[in-house]
């Protein structure tokens, strides 16, 4: 829908965010729609870095880009991700396995497809409002 959609920080509902993606942009209005329609408490954008202490080389922090806190006070972790890099399935397997309990989707190309011709209930009708190409500027 948003073809020209590219990391840059924009603005969400009441958030300002520095998003990487198309995707992350439509999985965040996605979100903020289901806060709207009480389905979810809240959510949160890559608020915590995981540290995988057992291993010493390589791979060993994850930061997973959505938290999605649900009504009855549990949360998950959502990932957008296009294409799984070996990095990407390697957080992610490291991920389930030192933070079992932790409970992490990953929102990939099926679940987009799957969604497509849902995407006009939470996408904004105008253009999203796009802020600048970085944080600082």
């Amino acid at each position: 829908m948003f073809e020209n959609i590219k990391r840059g920080v924009y603005q969400i509902g009441d958030r300002t965010l520095y998003l990487r993606s198309q995707w992350e942009y439509e999985f965040a209005c996605y979100l903020e729609f289901l806060v709207r329609q009480k389905q979810i408490k809240k959510w949160e954008y890559e608020i915590k870095e995981f540290k995988f202490e057992a291993i010493e080389k390589g791979t060993r922090f994850y930061k997973p880009d959505f938290k999605i806190t649900n009504n009855d006070g549990t949360h998950e972790w959502g990932e957008v991700k296009g294409h799984l890099t070996g990095k990407a399935k390697t957080q992610i397997r490291r991920f389930k396995k030192y933070f079992p309990k932790e409970k992490l989707i990953v929102y990939d190309s099926e679940w987009f497809k799957s969604v497509r011709n849902k995407k006009q209930l939470w996408l904004p009708k105008s253009t999203p409002i796009f802020l600048g190409k970085s944080k600082t500027e």
